[in-house]
Formats: structure tokens, C-alpha cells, sequence
């Protein structure tokens, strides 16, 4: 190994490669990027490096990469990530892993220039795959938690119908199809640097995706807690979403996209309706089940045709008749609505007491700053205008943390030669 200039350790041996984890959304990719951001300290020792500085920098690489706004609102976080993230896996001679669902949604120019911009690294793209009947109702309540309004009926025909008169519509397709998206992602690869991993069915135990995905990655360490991030992004019930789509039904010009999501999806629906038990766990109609399986085969047997590195069974993406007493999507009781709705509005309303007493105390710890500032000024008055400016901004100092620090770096700048 070598020093690099910032520090960090550099592998000076072994091939260059890059894992492009492209998702698709719903498929643990939230449990999978925890696990790689959390640990990406232990990882690099093995020589994996998982480059990003804040959990989001993957998102906004992507968000770069395709140009993507939501419904007209750009994310200027966005610009010049994607430069950004390669300069850094460019910086790194070991393995580096990329991980975003929203880089399932790349259109085939933009996944050929995401993989030319790794040159001359060996690219590798993932693709997490769970089964189709599972992930219809998971991907319908991400996208009320986004202000769909439609019922979950209403959306599957239009969804399989394919119309495209909605950007969620058409995203639905793009981040779901299996052989559209290995397609799209592996064209210019050889098929065995395309790996695919299967989600296992219900029932299998909670690290199998994590050692499936980690063994496509060349990670074999049992010294990370697997429970730290296991119960992340569980959903919600039949009555939560329910509650969602009513709000949708409300929405005005007064949110954007951005500030209803920040809102509604983040506050609400994560932060607040996701720490309850959810009130009924839904899945998919029956009566579908026999058309999503028809899918799913013709995916399947195109997914082994193609000749792609499969890690887990594809067996496993073919939708089970489940026997759970899971509820239909649009079966939600008027009763438990009602009492979510309650409980959402009551802990908005202690939060909202919380964020202006926090408000109120920040505005008190102002004023007595302002005041002990005037009684300062008083103080030196009656001296030479130099000596007062001089000792009044020194005894401001001493109170406000961000004069001190502005005090000290004049006093290192006076020092220079």
C-alpha cells in the first residue's frame, strides 16, 4: 500500500475495478448503500472503497449523471457530482462500488457514458432484483408518499396498460423491467460482468442479501453488524397509505415537489407514520398474481438466455401465492384511517412545539448576546476611538463564538510575514 496526499491509503496492487450498483428501487438497495456507507471505513482496510463523504452524494451523482429534476424542480446539490465521483474512484486503484436506484432510470447513452467515464477500469454492473409481485405494492406506495393519488387498482391498469401521460408511470418501467435495465447497463459489457442478485423470498434470513451482494464485491468479512441496519425503510399499511393519498388529494400550489417530498414523505411518512406498528400489511390481489407471474417467466427465462452472472436463484423472482393475511392495497378501514390520522396530527402538533420553542430559545440566546454587545460598547465609551474598537470587538469575541473565530484569523494574518 502507499500514502496518497490527502491521507488516505492507496492500493498499489490488484486490478481496477468498479461495481455500478444500479438498484432497482425496493430491492434492500437503502439496507445495502447503509451497509456500505456505514462500514466504509472497514471496507477500504480490505481495499474497498465505497467514495462518498455524506450518504446522498451517490443520489446527486446520479441525479447529475441523467439531468433528472422532480416535476420541473432542479436539484442544484446535483451539479458536477457525477465529476466529482469518478475523480475519485479514478483516485482509487483498488475496488470501488457506486450504488443508486435512481441510476436504473439511465437511458442507454447515459448508462454507455457512466461506464466510458470509469476507463480504464474494469466495470461490473449489479442489478438487486426482487420479485414482481412484491414489488407492484411497494413501488405504488413510494409513489403516493410522492403525492400519487390514484388507488392501487387505478394504477396497476395504467401501469399495465403502459401509459405514459405521468413521469411516475413512465419511471415504473424504466426502474422495474429486468432484462430492459441489464439491457440498458450491460450492452457494451461481457455478460459475466453483469451480476445479477436475487432478493429471497420471505422467510430467508436477514443477511442472505447482504453475503450475496458482498460476494460480488469480493467481501468476506462476518465482523459487521448486520442488525444496525436491517429494519430500515419497512413500510407502511393499508391505512397509512390511505391517509397519503388523502393529503395528495389536497395538495395546492403552495408545496413544490421538493417541499411537499421533504414534508410529507420525509416528515410524515418516514419520520412519523413509519414508528408505528403498520395497520395491515398489504400485498398483491390474488387475482393478478396469475398475470405478474406471466411476466415474471418472460423475464426470467430472458435473464438466463442472456447469459449474466446469477447470484441467488432466479427462482426467486417468480411471485408466490402468498398465505400471509395480507390485506388488498385499497381495503384500508375508515376506523384505522381515522386513527392514524390522529396519531400523524398529534405528533406534528408536539413538533411543531418543540421546533418554536427551539426558535423561541435561539432568539433569547440572540438577545442576550445583543445586550451583553451594548453593555460592552457602554463600557468604552469614554475611550480613544482605536483602543474602543479594538476592546469592544475582543470582548464581543469572548461571548460569540463566530466573532472569536473571525478575531483569530485577522490575528494569524497580522502575524504573517
Amino acid at each position: 500500500m502507499q500514502g496518497c496526499a490527502d491521507g488516505r491509503v492507496k492500493m498499489a496492487q490488484g486490478p481496477h475495478r468498479v461495481f455500478l450498483h444500479i438498484g432497482a428501487p425496493k430491492t434492500g438497495t437503502t439496507y445495502l448503500q447503509h451497509m456500505l456507507f456505514g462500514y466504509r471505513t472497514q471496507l477500504l482496510a480490505d481495499g474497498v472503497s465505497y467514495p462518498a463523504d455524506s450518504y446522498d452524494d451517490h443520489f446527486f451523482a446520479a441525479v447529475d449523471l441523467q439531468a433528472l429534476d422532480f416535476s420541473g424542480v432542479p436539484r442544484p446539490e446535483a451539479a458536477g457530482a457525477w465529476d466529482r465521483l469518478t475523480a475519485r474512484v479514478h483516485a482509487w486503484e483498488g475496488v470501488s462500488v457506486v450504488s443508486h436506484d435512481v441510476l436504473a432510470g439511465a437511458t442507454p447513452e447515459q448508462a454507455r457514458r457512466a461506464i466510458a467515464s470509469f476507463a480504464p477500469a474494469e466495470v461490473h454492473v449489479v442489478l438487486t432484483a426482487r420479485d414482481l409481485g412484491r414489488q407492484l405494492p411497494s413501488h405504488w406506495q413510494e409513489d403516493v408518499k410522492h403525492g400519487q393519488t390514484r388507488t392501487f387498482r387505478h394504477w396497476y391498469d395504467a401501469i399495465a396498460r403502459r401509459e405514459d401521460d405521468d413521469w411516475q408511470l413512465r419511471w415504473f418501467w424504466r426502474v422495474e423491467d429486468l432484462p430492459d435495465m441489464l439491457q440498458r447497463w450491460g450492452s457494451t459489457l461481457p455478460p459475466e460482468r453483469v451480476h445479477v442478485v436475487t432478493v429471497p423470498h420471505p422467510g430467508a434470513d436477514e443477511g442472505t442479501l447482504w453475503a450475496r451482494f458482498a460476494s460480488v464485491l469480493g467481501v468476506d468479512r462476518d465482523d459487521l453488524d448486520l442488525d444496525v441496519v436491517s429494519h430500515l425503510n419497512r413500510g407502511l399499511g393499508v391505512a397509512e397509505v390511505a391517509l397519503l393519498r388523502t393529503i395528495a388529494g389536497l395538495r395546492d400550489d403552495r408545496l413544490d415537489q421538493r417541499a411537499y417530498e421533504h414534508l410529507v414523505k420525509g416528515v410524515l411518512a418516514h419520520e412519523t407514520l413509519e414508528r408505528v406498528d403498520p395497520a395491515g400489511a398489504f400485498g398483491l390481489p390474488p387475482d393478478l398474481l396469475p398475470h405478474v407471474r406471466e411476466t415474471s417467466q418472460r423475464w426470467v427465462q430472458a435473464i438466463s438466455a442472456a447469459g449474466y452472472d446469477v447470484v441467488g436463484d432466479l427462482d426467486e423472482l417468480l411471485p408466490t401465492d402468498r398465505k400471509d393475511g395480507r390485506l388488498d392495497p385499497d381495503a384500508a378501514d375508515a376506523a384505522d384511517i381515522a386513527r392514524i390520522g390522529a396519531f400523524a396530527l398529534y405528533e406534528t402538533t408536539v413538533r411543531l412545539a418543540q421546533e418554536r420553542e427551539a426558535a423561541a430559545e435561539h432568539a433569547r440566546a440572540l438577545q442576550r448576546e445583543l445586550s451583553a454587545a451594548h453593555e460592552v460598547i457602554a463600557e468604552h465609551e469614554g475611550l480613544p476611538a482605536g483602543e474602543r474598537v479594538r476592546r469592544t470587538v475582543v470582548e464581543i469575541g469572548r461571548r460569540n463564538r463566530a466573532v472569536d473565530a473571525l478575531l483569530g484569523t485577522y490575528r494569524r494574518l497580522r502575524r504573517r510575514p
